[in-house]
């Protein structure tokens, strides 16, 4: 992939071009024209990726990517090496010795220029052999257009979803009620006006069949009805005339000329003018470019007549695009349940059987089996279609499911999967390919931190800058369209940390991909798991006699460590080697790792720019870690540090400090000289004293004055404020105008309002605010604020009480998280919190003294996560039929006066969740197959236990 192994090249080239080689004429020359000779051969690569992804690439053209890619390894290492030699020889020393360190630099400088420009020079020409070779594979930057025909022959003849379009049984489809009968009841009631229905949900996820199912049954409702497969490649007049033989059967439109018309225009003006009359139903099947509908949607007039269109798409940015009336409605699939997964397989799997049983000895292979497939419809109906071929015994079961990721590359039957998967990743542009390989270096089932993926992506230079934006603004944009393409799964825990992950089966598609392209190389101990030679190193388990076989990774540029135990303390061998012999690394991520201390040889890493040591055990940083000159990220989350070394002032790039949970209580002045600093991110836990903060035991750090010169801090969390430095916090915090997120602890009545007073303005541009007081009795005042509401708020949480609710919170459009603490309110709060537009998640804890809660009609249309914990006065809970539509997890806890379930909760059709703790009663609740609660067979059993 050219955008995966040869931008960084050129951005190495680039800051060589800038910084080092300026006055030296020859060597410039020379880098410049190995800049134009990568920028040419990138054209060539995109060329050659295109061919990949269409199955047409040549073992020829294969080997020459291999040559490509190593020669482009070894030019990083040449320009790394080079910068790493000019760096130690400039090393920062005073007085005398500084100044014979600076006369011997300019004598080393020069002579080291000589080795760089032959290197160069050697590269270059192997370069332009490659590249000619290239040439003559038949690769140019115009390729990439004049397959497009034979890109769409391709799609069609071997289009991997055709048997979604039909179903061979009746019992081989699982009925869906309450989709099924929104989507029937959307097409034959409601507006007379035309409306859009979008379907969106993953590949596999049923689409195709689901809308297929409800079409057929109501199309006899209209005058006539079309069914139009769009798919990656379309041609819009191609698409037009089949419309037009499929709508239309009368001469005005169905004559030569309007068949033949050369242009859209043409094709587009008959057909509108025979729909204008006519109550139609148009499937547009498989979407992927936002494009199609501004132009198709000329062909289809709203004529007042019922017309109904239905769009069926794996990117929900595309449905969004189709929704131009308020009686437009998306609807997205999830998942099955596990109930509708083990009834298609049943069908599936023994449909020769009479009535469909599943042999007893046969239950827990399958449902194991079943658990595999991830909830997807195709992937269950094809496995079960297997399987229903195979004798029912065990052993020959065991064996479908120990091979079935096997068996999803090489069994014809299951390939057509992973191609209905490789069409989302086939579709993605270039820079977003590498960023959901990069999945590929994480475990199975593992969920990573939305934060931790940014900082990734930044480090390893996937992230581009655009305009005005940071770049974690722009990683964010890059993982949000990676989950509207249904590519990548987004969770909120605890009402507030986003995390992501894949599905298991493109999980496998992406290590089968990152494979192939040497994407990474991923170790179990000693032995290999996937991967050939690569810059990037993903490690499980162990490190044992890892130093054995150390040299074959020396030019490994990110090393990541996972699920390891005590065991790498017992190999601190292999560490020290490993660090050693890999001086070029970028990244080091040892999250997780039992390591109890850092060894001094980190401090060779001169090109370390993520450094994360989340979750080990080390107390003490070393002071070498001041040579880190290029840190980018330092993570101490959940760390037992104690001190920072003073020398942490050199880390002059260092732009991400995480100490959450650390013991780290003050940060040294020595911070404030580091003006490269995006995010100080910092909070532990005593658990000695509970009374300390009204937020459990989370305390924050005191930070020095004059943090004002961290210009560029965009993340200021969680940090004490204390009466007696007040002025001087406020003139440091006025400072910050680039700030995102600030987190501030022990405030007072006084403190709170004085910081939001002088701040408010600069508050607006705030995604995340965190405040909470000292203890209970302090009122925190946040009523400065409602003159210049911070608009931009994503996630907001008050710790301490209130005199009222702020009325500035239900202006807040962009707030997705709220979690009020201690605030003691006695009005209901929900009346000014009910139509936020975006609220996702709402925990009220010890927040609101009345008896009653009232959820209305129509509120909370977003909200999917609901927490209400010790609310001691609370008697009913009211739900509305029409309210909280969306809402998956209900948490009720220490709410001792309820005695209740919730009034109306069996209106909540997608609820997945409930939890009851601390309560007076014992509430059993049983969950409907597809959500929603069976609220007749609810019992209330007067005895005290948490479900």
């Amino acid at each position: 992939m050219a955008e995966n192994f040869l931008t960084p090249v050129i951005e190495s080239l680039v800051h060589l071009l800038t910084n080092e080689v300026q006055s030296y004429k020859g060597v410039r020359r020379k880098v410049e024209c190995l800049k134009r000779e990568l920028e040419v051969i990138q054209c060539l690569l995109k060329d050659a990726d295109a061919k990949s992804d269409r199955g047409e690439l040549s073992d020829a053209v294969t080997s020459w990517v291999k040559q490509l890619r190593e020669e482009a390894d070894h030019t990083e290492d040449v320009i790394d090496e080079y910068r790493r030699h000019v760096a130690q020889s400039t090393a920062d020393k005073r007085g005398f010795v500084g100044f014979l360190s600076k006369v011997s630099h300019q004598i080393k400088a020069v002579k080291s220029r000589y080795p760089i420009a032959s290197q160069i020079r050697i590269i270059n020409e192997s370069l332009r052999r490659i590249k000619d070779e290239g040439l003559a594979y038949g690769l140019s930057q115009s390729l990439g257009l004049q397959s497009s025909s034979r890109e769409n022959m391709y799609m069609e003849e071997h289009d991997p979803r055709l048997g979604s379009l039909f179903i061979v049984e009746n019992d081989e489809y699982v009925n869906v009620p309450s989709i099924q009968e929104e989507l029937r009841r959307s097409l034959v009631e409601g507006a007379s006006t035309r409306t859009v229905t979008s379907i969106v949900g993953q590949g596999g996820i049923g689409k195709t069949t689901l809308v297929k199912k409800v079409s057929d049954e109501v199309k006899h409702n209209f005058d006539c009805h079309a069914w139009i497969d769009v798919s990656q490649s379309y041609d819009v007049k191609k698409l037009l005339k089949i419309m037009i033989q499929q709508l239309c059967e009368i001469a005005e439109c169905t004559s030569t000329s309007a068949r033949e018309h050369s242009t859209i225009q043409g094709l587009i003006t008959p057909l509108r003018q025979y729909l204008q009359a006519k109550r139609y139903l148009v499937v547009f099947d498989d979407v992927w470019n936002a494009n199609f509908w501004e132009v198709m949607k000329h062909a289809l007039p709203s004529n007042n007549k019922g017309s109904r269109i239905i769009i069926t798409t794996r990117n929900s940015t595309i449905a969004a695009t189709c929704k131009e009336s308020p009686f437009d409605t998306i609807q997205e699939l999830e998942i099955w349940s596990q109930d509708m997964a083990w009834k298609l397989f049943c069908k599936r799997a023994f449909r020769y059987e009479f009535g469909s049983p599943c042999p007893q000895e046969l239950e827990n292979l399958s449902h194991k089996i079943v658990s595999k497939c991830q909830g997807l419809p195709l992937t269950i109906g094809t496995v079960a279609g297997l399987l229903s071929r195979k004798r029912k015994v065990q052993f020959e079961w065991q064996r479908v499911l120990d091979n079935l990721d096997s068996e999803f590359k090489t069994n014809p039957e299951l390939t057509r999967i992973t191609k209905i998967l490789s069409l989302s990743y086939h579709n993605l542009p270039y820079h977003l390919k590498s960023c959901l390989l990069y999945f590929g270096i994480f475990p199975e089932d593992y969920n990573i931190s939305c934060d931790r993926m940014y900082e990734l992506w930044i480090s390893e230079g996937l992230v581009k800058a655009s305009g005005n934006k940071t770049l974690k603004d722009v990683a964010k944009e890059y993982l949000n369209e990676l989950i509207g393409r249904n590519l990548v799964v987004f969770e909120i825990y605890y009402g507030a940390l986003p995390y992501c992950r894949t599905h298991d089966l493109m999980r496998e598609f992406i290590y089968s991909r990152a494979n192939d392209l040497c994407f990474c190389r991923v170790l179990d101990g000693k032995n290999l798991i996937f991967g050939g030679k690569s810059r990037c190193l993903s490690i499980r388990g162990s490190m044992r006699n890892f130093s054995e076989t150390i040299k074959e990774y020396s030019s490994v540029r990110s090393v990541f460590l996972f699920n390891f135990n005590d065991d790498l303390i017992s190999n601190m061998s292999s560490l020290v080697t490993l660090l050693q012999t890999c001086k070029l690394l970028k990244v080091l991520d040892f999250e997780g790792a039992h390591l109890d201390y850092l060894p001094e040889e980190i401090g060779y890493l001169f090109h370390l720019r993520y450094l994360n040591l989340k979750h080990t055990k080390i107390k003490v940083i070393p002071k070498c870690i001041g040579k880190l000159y290029n840190l980018q990220s330092l993570n101490l989350m959940f760390t037992l540090v104690q001190i920072l070394p003073k020398t942490i002032g050199k880390l002059h790039n260092l732009q991400n400090l995480n100490l959450k949970l650390t013991s780290v209580q003050e940060l040294p002045v020595e911070i404030n000289k580091l003006r490269n600093l995006r995010h100080i991110s910092s909070f532990f836990k005593d658990r000695t004293n509970r009374n300390i903060s009204v937020h459990g035991t989370n305390l924050g750090v005191k930070i020095q004055e004059g943090f004002g010169y961290l210009e560029n801090l965009e993340t200021l969390e969680y940090v004490e404020v204390h009466p007696s430095g007040v002025v001087s916090f406020i003139n440091d915090l006025e400072k910050l105008m680039k700030l995102k997120a600030l987190g501030l602890l022990k405030l007072t009545t006084e403190t709170s309002r004085a910081i939001c007073a002088a701040n408010a303005k600069n508050f607006n541009h705030l995604e995340h605010l965190y405040l909470a007081t000292t203890n209970e009795d302090y009122i925190l005042d946040v009523e400065p604020l409602s003159e210049y509401p911070p608009l931009q708020l994503q996630r907001l949480n008050l710790i301490g009480q209130l005199k009222e609710l702020p009325r500035w919170i239900s202006e807040l459009w962009n707030l997705q998280a709220l979690v009020l603490s201690v605030s003691r309110l006695t009005e209901d709060p929900l009346k000014y919190l009910k139509h936020l537009p975006n609220l996702m998640s709402l925990r009220l804890r010890q927040s609101y003294e009345g008896d009653q809660l009232h959820f209305e009609e129509g509120g909370f249309q977003k909200l999917k996560d609901l927490s209400l914990v010790k609310l001691e006065e609370l008697k009913l809970v009211k739900m509305d039929r029409g309210t909280l539509p969306l809402l998956k997890t209900l948490s009720i806890g220490s709410c001792t006066l309820m005695e209740e379930i919730p009034a109306g909760i069996q209106h909540l059709r997608n609820l997945k969740e409930f939890k009851i703790q601390d309560m007076a009663r014992e509430f059993v609740v049983r969950m409907q197959p597809n959500g929603g609660l069976d609220y007749p067979k609810i019992q209330h059993i007067p005895m005290v236990q948490t479900l």
